[in-house]
């Protein structure tokens, strides 16, 4: 879309009537168009609602730009309104529509002028200074009743009468025009809350699969947890049987130490006693008893010096059994 189907002109209940009602159609240059929108941006604030507030304002920029003899102040009312209309549909378009919105050359001013990256971006005007009606161009109805003026043949009566039903006719048709534009962006904002509200009832449904897996994860790993304060009980109860194992073993390898200790001691006397039996066993068989007995004089009196060869053997052979199992244990 070229910015020539912006040009400002009046809408077709105006042209109806021939070329002599038609009004006359000012196509504004780039310039003077960006100019126009960061104006009505920057002095957004004089759009009050009130009475007369958009005509003297609309007034005041197209003073700013130098066109308010080629413009009036409802043009570029209706030029602004169809600007918004316009972004709007490219901007969210209704369900199921697709738009490229860089096919309108002038989507991305209108993005940062609604969204309010161009307020300050021109000049402030003053609507105390837009001078009286006879600087500005007309509207529509005001040329009409200076054209039915000059006709011939009419009383003055008439032609006020006349004049009062065509103002009258006017502003039913412009009311009538802001109506349905009205109901138009209603019903474009209608489309949009309700694809809204469908796609925040997609959002609550995948919220919901999302709160349902979340108490599915949350409920196994409160199982695991269970799980593991079992296992560390358990590992508790190991621990400490361990420790009974510990201090067991300590005890058995103390009474261990006592009995080595103890064997240690039988260890040696046996070894004296196997000295003893092995003097013994020399003078039974005719060594030399004299120095035998000078011998052990040092020894155990309570081991017999003379035992029988017999009695010997039996010994000898129960203390090499003795010290084996010494030896084993």
């Amino acid at each position: 879309m070229d910015h020539e189907l912006y040009t400002v002109q009046s809408p077709s209940e105006d042209i109806k009537d021939g070329p002599d009602h038609a009004e006359f159609i000012y196509k504004m240059s780039n310039e003077e168009f960006v100019r126009f929108v960061k104006l009505r941006v920057t002095n957004d604030s004089l759009f009050t609602g009130k009475r007369n507030s958009s005509t003297l304002a609309y007034r005041a920029i197209l003073k700013e730009l130098g066109l308010q003899r080629e413009i009036s102040a409802s043009q570029a009312r209706r030029k602004w309104e169809n600007l918004k209309m316009k972004y709007k549909e490219m901007k969210n378009p209704p369900p199921g529509v697709s738009v490229n919105p860089t096919n309108w050359p002038w989507f991305s001013l209108m993005d940062d002028a609604m969204e309010g990256r161009l307020a300050g971006s021109e000049v402030t005007v003053d609507t105390s200074s837009v001078g009286d009606d006879s600087e500005y161009r007309p509207n529509n109805t005001t040329r009409r009743r200076s054209k039915r003026a000059r006709e011939p043949n009419r009383s003055e009566i008439e032609l006020f009468v006349e004049e009062d039903d065509m103002m009258s006719e006017e502003m039913g048709r412009d009311s009538r025009a802001d109506l349905d534009r009205d109901r138009d962006e209603m019903e474009h904002e209608r489309s949009i809350l309700e694809s809204d509200k469908a796609a925040i009832e997609y959002e609550r449904m995948v919220l919901e699969r999302e709160k349902m897996v979340l108490d599915r994860e949350r409920a196994g790993v409160e199982r695991e947890l269970a799980a593991l304060d079992r296992d560390r009980a358990s590992l508790e109860r190991e621990k400490a049987a361990v420790e009974r194992d510990r201090a067991s073993v300590e005890y058995i390898r103390a009474q261990l130490e006592k009995e080595r200790a103890i064997l240690d001691r039988e260890r040696a006397k046996l070894e004296r006693e196997r000295a003893v039996l092995e003097q013994q066993r020399g003078m039974v068989k005719g060594e030399q008893p004299a120095n035998l007995n000078d011998n052990s004089e040092g020894t155990d009196t309570s081991i017999p010096l003379v035992m029988e060869p017999a009695s010997l053997e039996r010994r000898q052979k129960f203390l090499n059994l003795f010290e084996k199992l010494i030896e084993n244990f």
